[in-house]
């Protein structure tokens, strides 16, 4: 099968595949009897996860929100409460922001999911591993994903929200030993702020979730079919494990899971990340890093591998990018240790199509984008080889 027909299988016979959700797990019983099919003999691993993107965010402004109201109404006491409410919910969502374990987590609600993984050894002495990682699940649809407009705005929101939220704190420390009206009156511009953003925040919960053929059946498409090719034509000096993950929507919690349990086994692998590979009108990208709170940034072998492969091939277009304000589960590889590269696709706008909009359906990917990013990453295996064979 081609990767196409995975995402076709993903996206359209299967449909949204929402974070612990019957959908995620069909797609995951799909790769299971894939790989199975082509006689990798993989394992299914199911592990605990939250269940959304936005619940520890929501809850983070909601601390706030509730925060103001004591410290206008309550005197002092209510300033000291909502002083250690609000600087409890913001660092513990900064170590969200970390893929750590924290407070928000622990209150919010769990669910199953699970990974699906297999093993291909290298034919001869392994001097080189590679992990190759795509998730299964799906995102919502908010309305900050609605159009590309929307999307720029909540980029510069985030951040002023965060700030909003240090002013707050700030106010509440002085509101302690001071009880000036002005004080208060300051509090109303960051309140009016954490506001907007706590409605954003629960709007999304209430949408659907998408098909996901870009985001990331394309991906998973890309993974499997590479599966299918390492099956029949090992590679000689690298072993290789394939990993189809769940929950990488909700805060990466099945890579996350994976590494947990299988880092002594990989060392310092290649962690090699391919997500959201079928743009339309694009080529593909390999990120020289990403930035979420944190910067994780592309081994820098890995980067001039990849680089020397987009040389040696311009008819596949592709190209390195930097990436802000979002993550892929590169950040999860860095997290364990890992040599990480990150393959995407971006528009000439630097845009990905339809990112977690409903339109995110197998007539808006590109068959090309997918294929050429295939055949990027199998050059680069290739290369790896190569490399791991001189040392």
């Amino acid at each position: 099968m081609s990767a196409i027909d995975h995402v076709r299988g993903l996206a359209e016979a299967i449909g949204p595949r929402g974070s612990t959700g019957p959908g995620e797990r069909a797609a995951a019983d799909y790769a299971f009897d894939v790989l199975e099919h082509i006689g990798l003999g993989p394992s299914m691993e199911t592990f605990r996860s939250g269940r959304s993107a936005w619940a520890p965010f929501s809850l983070l402004f909601g601390c706030v929100i509730a925060g103001c109201l004591l410290f206008w109404f309550v005197g002092r006491i209510g300033a000291i409460v909502a002083l250690g409410m609000s600087i409890a919910a913001l660092a513990s969502a900064l170590v969200e922001m970390r893929f750590r374990a924290n407070p928000l987590r622990w209150l919010l609600p769990k669910g199953r999911s699970q990974n699906v993984w297999a093993a291909i050894g290298a034919t001869e002495a392994a001097g080189e591993q590679v992990v190759l990682v795509a998730h299964l699940d799906t995102h919502r649809t908010p309305l900050v994903f609605s159009t590309d407009g929307w999307v720029r705005l909540f980029e510069r929101l985030v951040p002023i929200g965060l700030g909003c939220v240090v002013l707050l704190i700030l106010l509440f420390a002085l509101g302690i030993p001071l009880t000036w009206p002005s004080l208060k009156f300051a509090a109303i511009a960051p309140l009016g702020v954490a506001l907007g953003i706590f409605a954003l925040t629960l709007q999304a919960e209430f949408t659907p979730y998408t098909a996901g053929a870009n985001d990331n059946a394309s991906g998973v498409g890309v993974v499997l079919r590479l599966a299918e090719r390492l099956a029949a034509e090992p590679l000689r000096h690298t072993s290789v494990h394939v990993v189809l993950t769940g929950c990488e929507e909700v805060g990466c919690y099945g890579a996350d899971a994976f590494l947990g349990a299988h880092q002594h086994e990989l060392a310092r692998a290649a962690w090699l990340s391919i997500d959201t590979v079928g743009t339309k009108d694009a080529c593909p990208t390999y990120l020289k890093q990403e930035r979420f709170l944190a910067t994780t940034k592309s081994d820098p072998r890995l980067l001039a591998l990849a680089d020397a492969v987009a040389e040696g091939h311009p008819e596949l277009g592709a190209r390195p990018v930097e990436m802000g304000g979002a993550y892929t589960e590169g950040a999860i590889g860095a997290k364990y240790g890992l040599r990480v590269l990150t393959f995407g696709s971006r528009n000439r706008a630097g845009l990905l199509s339809e990112w977690h909009r409903p339109t995110d359906t197998v007539a808006n990917v590109s068959e090309a984008t997918i294929e050429a990013t295939e055949a990027f990453v199998w050059e680069l295996l290739v290369d790896l080889d190569r490399a791991a064979a001189r040392a």
